[in-house]
């Protein structure tokens, strides 16, 4: 018996991903996590802004405050609370800074209803 001689087997090369495969890869990658964090950023804005509506619009029957003071008072609100972003930093806010922030609010209203507004938010902790 003759010997046959058997050439070893060279290791296939490892595949190699070309720029453009690269670039698609990371671009998917980078998709999966932007987009998530585009819709949460902008789904909190928008539920931030709605609550806030919510809330000025009920002060509008219950303070009597007219279409113009409650735009002033949305935006104070907006100044204050931000916009719900879970991307920015919310301060912790001092009750002197709390207290302050319902009385920029009461000056918008007539002095019945503010000083009513200041002693429903003092009564209920400044929480509205």
């Amino acid at each position: 018996m003759g010997k046959t001689s058997r050439k070893p087997k060279a290791a296939p090369a490892p595949t190699k991903l070309s720029l453009r495969d690269k670039s698609i890869v990371f671009g998917i990658l980078f998709m999966l996590l932007v987009f998530p964090a585009i819709f949460l950023h902008i789904h909190s804005i928008n539920q931030q802004t709605a609550s806030i509506s919510i809330t000025v619009q009920k002060w509008k029957s219950t303070y009597h405050i007219n279409d113009e003071q409650a735009e002033r008072i949305k935006q104070i609100e907006l100044d204050f609370h931000g916009n719900g972003s879970p991307f920015s930093i919310k301060p912790s806010r001092t009750r002197d800074e709390k207290y302050h922030h319902h009385e920029d609010i009461s000056r918008l209203m007539s002095p019945e209803d503010g000083a009513r507004f200041m002693k429903e938010m003092e009564g209920s902790e400044g929480k509205h």
